[in-house]
């Protein structure tokens, strides 16, 4: 099978009071927080945002996620989510993200699988082409 390189997206956070725990760094779950909020961000740049998931009655469900915590981030820290699709399959794709710090140390890393979700029937379909281009950045082959 042919290999597919997607494009990266950058989303661009500073860590706020929020996302902190009592020991003064971002709380675990706020990660998943985080990297909601760039996903959004990316598929609605690519023009596929609430608005488009409520006509095509078409959305995103995780199905699993994976996260490694590799440096400590604190409050008012600027940080770039970086996000990109590794595999695709039929009713499900990987997507990868890194929070990177200034300087370019890799704060944490996650692994997404998502699926592709009928918001009236309430089941996973094969992946629609415009979810899959929002998601991916790529048109469909």
């Amino acid at each position: 099978m042919k290999s597919v390189e997607y494009p990266v997206h950058e989303y661009r956070t500073m860590i706020r009071e929020r996302h902190l725990d009592s020991f003064g760094h971002v709380n675990n779950a706020q990660y998943l927080v985080l990297f909601e909020e760039a996903r959004w961000e990316m598929i609605t740049s690519r023009g596929y945002g609430l608005s488009a998931v409520k006509k095509h009655e078409v959305g995103t469900v995780v199905l699993e996620c994976t996260v490694r915590f590799k440096r400590e981030l604190g409050l008012r820290e600027e940080v770039v989510i970086r996000t990109k699709v590794e595999e695709i399959a039929k009713k499900t794709l990987i997507l990868k993200h890194w929070i990177v710090k200034e300087g370019g140390a890799i704060a944490a890393e996650a692994s997404f699988t998502l699926g592709c979700f009928d918001l009236k029937h309430r089941k996973l379909i094969p992946l629609s082409a415009e979810w899959l281009q929002a998601v991916s950045g790529r048109p469909p082959l």
